[in-house]
Order: structure tokens, then C-alpha cells, then sequence
């Protein structure tokens, strides 16, 4: 934009410039014309005699010569003179525009140097945050375990009979130890794998199988609530080669998160073989798990979806919020997804439900990926 208007302020001046040298061209080549033929008309009046009107015609030519060398002079001193006077001008400004150029390259030298610091500090920090995270979990999962292993044994009698009350209250406490725990172990996920210390265990091993084991285990809580849990396993798949545990962390995420926030209705997992998946435009294409589970819940309002995978963001976040949880399972679900050459997106309408798809290769190894 910098660039283009002072050309076409440049090609504004020109034509105007342009016009007025044909202006004064063709003024002179009338005012020489008309000259020539009347100076010619009122000499020969003058001077009938042949020889007295060569001479004076003579006279009379060079007399117009003297006369428009001398307006020539003039204008091209005045043209001459305005050319200078740009050439100085510009001189100058070339001048103040390499003063410009070098205070610029210096200032975005400067910038570059704060900005390589800052990106320094903000990895060194992020290192540590990751490794304190972890370090942190590690430390309170040990006495967790063993306020959960404890309370159960106490619950059991097993270290001298309770009451009914007691019972009650050790159960509380074991079920608030083991909220934590899942907290510390989810944090202690997140921080691996923004660390990217998250090591894989990767085996084949049948999916139908891994998929009906995972649908029982949370059936008891769709049950509690009333909840129809439907599956649909195409009878393609069979083998999977990946980090089984992992897999099988990403199905109870989302169906743990689909029943939670499904209050009727019912839930459906879905699982087939997708043929031709590609993560990036540019990969070959390569079989594939897909998994979509749908729910008939509360749905996502579109103001939360573009930070539904973020860390510590829920859809019903607030004082009044009716479910528990802390946010992390969807962002570990796509960060394991990702991490076994996969991905989650999601697709909901607010008040009717949402359906979660994940894409998983069949075959994942370390080469292959990150």
C-alpha cells in the first residue's frame, strides 16, 4: 500500500508534465508558422525587390533564431534547475532512508535477541513445570495408595470389628482418596506428555475384545442412571497393533464423560475400520479404528467448543456446576490420540447431544510417528 500510492502519485505528475511539453510545443509550432508566413507577406510589401528581400529574410531568420535559442535556454535552465533540485531531494531522502533502514535492522536485531530469550526462559519453565508436575504426582500417589489399601482393610475388619458408621465413614474417605488419585494420575498424564516423556507400550491385541471390556466396565454406571448403552462393532475388526493401554484410557474417557453428562437416553459406541486414514494431507493413507460415541445429553454450546480440549476446561465450569471432574480427559484423549497417530474431534448441538470421533491406525509404531 506504502509502495503504491506514491507511484501513482508519480504517474499523476508525469502526465500532467507530459501535456504541458505538448502544450508548448505545438503553441511554438503555430506562433513559428504564422511568423514565417506573415513576416514573409510583410517584407515582400516592404521590399518588392528580390534581392533586398533575401537579404532582410535572412535577417529576419536569424533574428528568429537568437530569439528562440534564447527561450529554449531559458526553459531548459528552468527544467535543468527543477531536475537538480530533485536529484538533491531525493539525495537526501536516500540519506534519511538508510538512517531509517539501519535504525530498523537494529531494532528488529534487538527485538529478535528478546524474543530468543523469552522463548528460552518460557521452554525452561515449561521443563520445569512439567518436571515438578510429575515429581509432585509421584509423591502423593505413594501415601494415596496407602490410604486407600489402609481404609480398605480397616473397612474389611481385618484390624478389629467397626461399626455401620464408621464403615460409612471409611467409605467416604476411600472414595474421596480415590477422586484424588484420579486427579494426580491425570496431571501426572498431561505433564508426560506435554514433557513428551510418555512412553508407549506397544502389542498387537484384538479390538472387539478391549472395546466389549471397557463398555463393561462403565455399563454399572449407565445402569445407576437409567441410561441404554448400545454398541456397534464391525465385524472387520480384529486385530490392533498400538499401546493397548492407552487405547483403552481413550474409549473410557469418552464414555465415562458421554454417561456423565447424558441424564436420559441412551449412549452408542460405534466402532469400524476407516480405509484410507490420513492425519495430514501430505501422509500416505493407512487403515484405521474409528470410534464415535454418541450421547443424548447436555450437549456443548458453541462458545465452548473451540476450548473443549483444552486443560481444566469443562462445559459446565462455575460455582453451580453439577458434575465433577477437573477438565483433563478430554485434553489427555486428544494428546494420546495425537500421540498414537490419531485424532478426536467432536461435533454437538446444545441441549441434544454430541458424538466424539476418534480415528486410531491399526498399525502404529515408533517409526511411524513421534
Amino acid at each position: 500500500m506504502s509502495m503504491s500510492m506514491p507511484r501513482a502519485a508519480s504517474k499523476q505528475q508525469t502526465i500532467p508534465l507530459r501535456s504541458r511539453a505538448l502544450r508548448i510545443t505545438g503553441i511554438y509550432a503555430i506562433v513559428a508558422t504564422l511568423w514565417i508566413y506573415f513576416s514573409d507577406q510583410v517584407l515582400f510589401a516592404v521590399f518588392p525587390d528580390a534581392a533586398d528581400f533575401t537579404r532582410w529574410s535572412v535577417v529576419k531568420g536569424l533574428a528568429f533564431v537568437a530569439l528562440t535559442s534564447l527561450l529554449l535556454l531559458w526553459l531548459m535552465w528552468r527544467a535543468f534547475g527543477a531536475i537538480e533540485k530533485s536529484h538533491a531531494a531525493l539525495r537526501r531522502s536516500g540519506s534519511d532512508l538508510r538512517e531509517l533502514n539501519v535504525s530498523l535492522e537494529k531494532n528488529v536485531a534487538d527485538r529478535t535477541r528478546e524474543l530468543e530469550a523469552a522463548l528460552i526462559r518460557a521452554r525452561a519453565a515449561d521443563a520445569l513445570k512439567s518436571a515438578f508436575l510429575a515429581t509432585m504426582s509421584h509423591e502423593l500417589r505413594t501415601p494415596l495408595n496407602s490410604i486407600i489399601g489402609f481404609t480398605g482393610i480397616i473397612q474389611q475388619g481385618l484390624a478389629g470389628p467397626i461399626n455401620d458408621e464408621q464403615r460409612k465413614q471409611l467409605g467416604m474417605v476411600r472414595n474421596s482418596a480415590r477422586h484424588l488419585l484420579d486427579l494426580i494420575n491425570d496431571v501426572l498424564d498431561l505433564s508426560k506428555i506435554e514433557a513428551g516423556e510418555l512412553r508407549l507400550s506397544l502389542a498387537s491385541f484384538d479390538v472387539r475384545e478391549t472395546i466389549e471390556r471397557i463398555s463393561g466396565l462403565v455399563r454399572p454406571m449407565a445402569d445407576k442412571k437409567g441410561l441404554t448403552l448400545e454398541l456397534q462393532i464391525d465385524g472387520a475388526l480384529d486385530t490392533m497393533h498400538s499401546d493397548r493401554r492407552r487405547i483403552e484410557q481413550i474409549i473410557l474417557n469418552l464414555l465415562g464423560n458421554a454417561i456423565k453428562f447424558t441424564e436420559s437416553g441412551q449412549i452408542t459406541l460405534i466402532a469400524e475400520r476407516e480405509p484410507a486414514f490420513r492425519k495430514e494431507a501430505d501422509q500416505e493413507p493407512v487403515e484405521a479404528l474409528r470410534l464415535l460415541i454418541r450421547d443424548t445429553g447436555i450437549g456443548i454450546r458453541p462458545d465452548d467448543m473451540t476450548g473443549l480440549f483444552q486443560p481444566f476446561n469443562q462445559v459446565d465450569s462455575g460455582l453451580t456446576r453439577q458434575h465433577e471432574g477437573t477438565g483433563l480427559g478430554l485434553a489427555i484423549c486428544r494428546r494420546m490420540a495425537e500421540r498414537l497417530g490419531g485424532t478426536i474431534s467432536v461435533e454437538s448441538e446444545w441441549k441434544k447431544g454430541s458424538e466424539f470421533s476418534a480415528i486410531l491406525p491399526l498399525e502404529w509404531h515408533e517409526t511411524t510417528g513421534n
